[in-house]
């Protein structure tokens, strides 16, 4: 059941991006407030070694990856998502790869060049909000 709304969770993210053009792209990030805490990358291409890594690493620690309720937003230089949320996250010049942590409340956690989620789920895990849920998850 849990899979089943993750999943209904990603096929309802991959049909926003598809009607991103048409509304604001903050609006995006904001449709997860509250619900999931969401890692957005930025990548200066699909091949980006920093990029791979962590896209292992999700499906690697895919069940840790889910009990923190985490959603990635997979962004690359060159789209029009990536120019509107860069602005957003203030990056300037060339990036080679940008991860920024969002929190279920909206704010920003991390900003870091760094692809260990072992990392970002020791971060996460240590926020007040996480220790809440701990009691009560179940993978």
């Amino acid at each position: 059941m849990r899979r089943l709304l993750v999943r209904s969770r990603q096929l309802i993210f991959a049909a926003c991006l598809l009607a991103i053009s048409s509304q604001p792209h903050a609006e995006l990030l904001k449709d997860y407030k509250l619900t999931n805490r969401v890692i957005v990358t930025f990548s200066n291409a699909e091949s980006n070694s920093d990029r791979l890594l962590l896209i292992q690493q999700i499906k690697q620690y895919s069940c840790q990856y889910r009990k923190r309720d985490l959603v990635h937003v997979d962004l690359i230089e060159g789209t029009e998502q990536y120019k509107h949320l860069s602005r957003k996250f203030s990056l300037t010049g060339h990036t080679h790869f940008k991860l920024v942590l969002i929190g279920k409340d909206g704010e920003v956690k991390l900003s870091t060049t760094s692809s260990n989620l072992p990392d970002i789920f020791s971060l996460i895990d240590a926020m007040p909000m996480r220790k809440r849920e701990i009691h009560s998850e179940k993978c």
